[in-house]
């Protein structure tokens, strides 16, 4: 499956629940890999201001845009039409997400999320936001803007252990948590013993296709195993 080659030629690249530098650089130790656009804003040592052209901020796939940081705790991304400004919530967990539509049109501020929410990137007019409170099941939602307006399109659970790709087509590929009963054949999962020796058990993904233009989306006959808590 072209997709298939794809995801493993493209492993771990999301920057899971990324809240400006800091939370970049914890996600990063937390994770096996980053892409290479991000290594420069995870530096250990980090020059204010900082700037990075042509950055792929969020899942493999997204716009490539100017990232803008002031501070560990606030940062820009500014694409073609839009300007993303993210700023960690003071007193809980997630980010106050704020887009503005070209230069002089109007500015839209994402509504606040019970459980956090973490700007993950852009493609086009759609926006995604991550969300969730555990590192092995998470919650993503699709934003789109629209004639100067935000609206919500699309929410979905997903496993960012094997990270979200969007495709040159607008193809949102990503592994939704399925219930093992579910399976009619499982997937190996050679690491099994040793999640188990951890205290963690054994739960399996099953691949969805997003269609994000045209809203509709499809189940694959393709799973996998992942730890769970």
């Amino acid at each position: 499956m072209g997709m298939q080659n794809t995801r493993n030629g493209v492993k771990k690249l999301a920057l899971l629940g990324a809240a400006g530098v800091a939370l970049f650089l914890w996600m990063c130790q937390s994770n096996t890999g980053t892409s290479d656009n991000s290594k420069g804003a995870s530096a250990v040592e980090v020059n204010y201001p900082y700037e990075r052209a042509d950055s792929v901020f969020g899942f493999e796939g997204c716009d490539k845009g100017l990232y803008k940081a002031d501070s560990a705790g606030a940062f820009e991304m500014v694409y073609a039409g839009y300007r993303v400004q993210v700023t960690d919530n003071p007193s809980q967990p997630g980010q106050q997400i704020t887009v503005f539509v070209d230069s002089t049109g109007p500015r839209l501020t994402f509504p606040p999320f019970d459980e956090g929410g973490y700007f993950q990137g852009k493609w086009k007019n759609h926006f995604f936001v991550d969300l969730g409170t555990g590192p092995d099941v998470r919650k993503l939602n699709v934003y789109k803007i629209e004639n100067g307006r935000l609206y919500q399109v699309f929410q979905t659970e997903y496993l960012p252990k094997e990270a979200p790709v969007v495709s040159q087509r607008g193809a949102l590929w990503f592994y939704g948590p399925v219930e093992e009963k579910e399976i009619s054949e499982k997937p190996a999962c050679p690491e099994a013993e040793q999640w188990r020796k951890e205290g963690l058990r054994v739960g399996y993904g099953q691949r969805w296709l997003y269609d994000i233009e045209q809203r509709m989306y499809v189940r694959k006959s393709e799973f996998i195993c992942v730890p769970r808590q």
